[in-house]
This record gives structure tokens, sequence and C-alpha cells, in this order.
């Protein structure tokens, strides 16, 4: 089964864990519904859903503090074999959302 993992970054590339001590929150949905909801981990800025199935998803991180307040991207996933990297990056100082990259590789 395919896996998907989200990180936080700031514009440096550097693991953004938290905003004023609050850790981000990343989610998952699949046709409309949360299927999955994960802190961000405290020393890496990441958090990862496993055991995905071939489909369509979204994946999004929210926190209160920056703007936007909850962001998302569509991801598919069209292999088994698949990891997909959701990468979300922040202008730190400004607390602005600047991009979102996503990337597939295959598991070895």
């Amino acid at each position: 089964m395919a896996d998907i993992f989200v990180m936080i970054r700031n514009q440096a590339n550097n693991a953004l864990t938290s905003i004023e001590g609050i850790p981000f929150v990343a989610f998952l949905e699949q046709e409309g519904k949360r299927i999955g909801e994960e802190t961000i981990e405290l020393i890496y800025a990441d958090a990862g859903f496993d055991d995905l199935p071939v489909g369509e998803y979204i994946v999004g991180v929210r926190h209160g503090r920056v703007e936007p307040p909850k962001a998302t991207c569509s991801v598919v996933i069209r292999a088994v074999d698949e990891v997909v990297l959701v990468t979300f990056t922040y202008l730190e100082p400004e607390r602005v959302l600047l991009n979102t990259r996503i990337a597939v590789e295959k598991r070895l």
C-alpha cells in the first residue's frame, strides 16, 4: 500500500514544527470525508499517512496563526508502491504560505 508524508518547512527549507509553540495539524480527506489527522511531529516537522489504497486524496495542514489558516492540495496515488511527499513551505517571519510541492517516489 502507498504512503503520504506531509512536511512543513520555512523559507530556508528548515523544519517548521510550530508557531508560538502551537504545532501544525495535517489532515487527509477522500471523497469529502476526513480519513486521517495527525499533529505535525515536533522534531522533524512531518506527519505520515500509511497503507493507503490507490485513489485521489486531499492533503492539508491547518494552523490558526498562519495565512491561510488552512491549506490543501490534491494528490493522486496511482500505484501501491508509491510514496507521495507533500511539502508546505511558509515564509516564517510573515507566517504566510509560500508554496506547496508534491513529489512522488517509488518504495524501495
